[in-house]
């Protein structure tokens, strides 16, 4: 549900450099962290707050997102890879040895 409503944003012209950081944050509230992490993973929650900010600054100051490639390496629940798409990256692929961790990662983007 979460997903399609980003993507009707983006096909608006709300995606990308046009969202704002607290709209970013906002968005990104919704993911789900894991529900058992696995320490030898090294599974640390990202909040919400702390990828709207590294997102956004990786766009607003590099402009390394919008109309690019991304791709996150051990992306757990899915919460940078949820955001790169918002800020409109033109393709975003998640990747985990988890199995448990994109099964979250799929529910959220769902």
């Amino acid at each position: 549900r979460q997903r399609r409503r980003w993507q009707r944003g983006r096909r608006r012209g709300r995606g990308g450099a046009a969202m704002k950081l607290k709209q970013l944050e906002s968005a990104l509230s919704a993911v789900q962290p894991f529900r058992e992490p696995k320490i030898e993973l090294e599974q640390y929650p990202t909040s919400a707050h702390l990828a709207a900010r590294l997102l956004y600054a990786a766009e607003a100051s590099f402009g390394d997102i919008e109309d690019r490639a991304v791709l996150d390496l051990g992306c757990g629940t899915g919460m940078l890879a949820m955001g790169a798409e918002m800020l409109g990256s033109a393709y975003t692929l998640g990747a985990d040895i988890d199995p448990d961790a994109l099964a979250i990662a799929r529910e959220n983007n769902d």
